[in-house]
């Protein structure tokens, strides 16, 4: 039976977008009880298409294992409510803009008055200090920031957005580490922590070797496509049905492995092949020639051919393909989970085998404010108390927002 790791420990999760949301998820997934505390009229992503009668399959995506209540922060009442769930927490993320969570008297200082504890974790588009502290950061803006739509897609063509929000996901995993290194160093302190989470900076942290490649070259690196700016072949070709396979030769061996593969024996010793270094010089000689080779036969020829020689490669899918795949099929990361309004519904699980078993979905996304009154009562309100927060705008509960 799988353990949940962080089984008693309680986040209040302030977030809405996707960066912070995600990061919450994670927790969630690994058994931290998370409690979305949402604005009256909710998450934004609440209201991004498609829509699943009603739900937005965006917030869907990345809202699991957590319980919502709505509360009014701009009211005292509210601020009351949050201070007391603040008391009996461990963890504390948000991700306003700054001086937001200052105006609404939940900043850190405010927060660690109240628990001195508490882990709290503010994600930020560019950070404190930033000459860009007050400008919104969407993950579009912080793709065109940090250099990766110039170094995507082919030289000549026009910027390439990432076609998910590939940073905002990054930022969350990063939030997400930190606030468990954080309670690692609380066991053994007794304090809690402030962390802060840069979008900005995961994102060019997370450029990785195209970044070196300037810091220590002083070059930019090319725009290549689907090709590698450091390895040849390692890119995807078109095959006769149109269909189209990635083949990655890393090094030497897989090069010898690929010509076998290809009848190609007079150009794997041609001195202009011979290692991956000459074949990035002579990039464009070789691919025109695997282009040709490739064009000749179907993508299931090849795939079995190149796995026949140990050399790497795999078809180019298309996103249905994806869940028709043998390992996707039977690895388990597709599960279900029961919606309250939906009823079972599909969710991406959390895609790591701990002592053998991956994480289940404990709770489905939840619908606004779901968990208003059952959180209300947890902490003491009574009844009477409860219909009076609703009826004056305070809270609110998914019956209340139909009135």
């Amino acid at each position: 039976m799988f353990i949940l790791r962080l089984d008693g420990f309680r986040v209040l999760d302030l977030t809405r977008s996707l960066a912070g949301p995600f990061a919450t998820m994670i927790l969630g997934d690994l058994g931290a009880e998370v409690i979305k505390v949402e604005p009256p009229g909710g998450d934004e992503t609440r209201l991004w298409a498609p829509f699943i009668d009603g739900e937005s399959v965006y917030f869907l995506s990345i809202n699991r294992n957590k319980k919502s209540i709505v509360i009014d922060l701009r009211t005292s009442e509210g601020r009351d409510i949050l201070y007391k769930l603040a008391s009996v927490s461990d963890i504390f993320i948000e991700n306003f803009r700054p001086g937001v969570a200052e105006k609404l008297g939940i900043d850190y200082k405010t927060i660690r008055g109240i628990n001195d504890r508490i882990v709290y974790c503010s994600i930020r588009g560019f950070g404190s200090g930033s000459p860009y502290e007050n400008k919104p950061a969407y993950d579009l803006i912080v793709q065109a920031m940090s250099g990766i739509m110039t170094s995507t897609g082919e030289e000549g063509r026009p910027p390439v957005r990432i076609a998910f929000a590939l940073f905002d996901m990054v930022a969350g995993l990063i939030a997400a580490n930190s606030i468990l290194s954080a309670l690692l160093e609380r066991q053994k302190s007794g304090r809690g922590s402030y962390i802060e989470v840069s979008l900005y900076e995961s994102a060019v942290f997370a450029m990785s070797y195209i970044a070196m490649i300037y810091l220590l070259g002083g070059v930019k690196p090319k725009r290549y496509g689907h090709a590698h700016p450091s390895i040849v072949p390692y890119q995807a070709f078109q095959c006769s049905d149109n269909k189209w396979i990635a083949v990655a030769v890393t090094n030497d061996r897989f090069w010898n492995n690929l010509c076998k593969a290809l009848n190609l024996s007079d150009i794997c010793s041609d001195p202009r092949f011979k290692s991956n270094p000459d074949r990035v010089r002579n990039r464009e000689e070789l691919i025109k020639i695997l282009e040709e080779i490739f064009s000749r036969k179907p993508r299931d020829y090849w795939l079995k051919i190149l796995e026949e020689h140990d050399v790497p490669a795999g078809p180019v899918y298309e996103v249905d393909e994806v869940f028709e795949d043998p390992h996707i099929r039977s690895s388990g990361i597709v599960g279900v989970v029961e919606h309250s309004r939906l009823g079972q519904i599909k969710q991406l699980l959390y895609p790591a085998l701990i002592d053998g078993e991956r994480p289940k979905p404990r709770r489905a996304p939840p619908v606004l404010g779901e968990h208003t009154i059952e959180i209300m009562k947890e902490l003491g309100y009574t009844e009477q108390q409860i219909q009076e927060l609703v009826r004056r705008g305070v809270i609110s509960t998914p019956s209340s927002q139909q009135l």
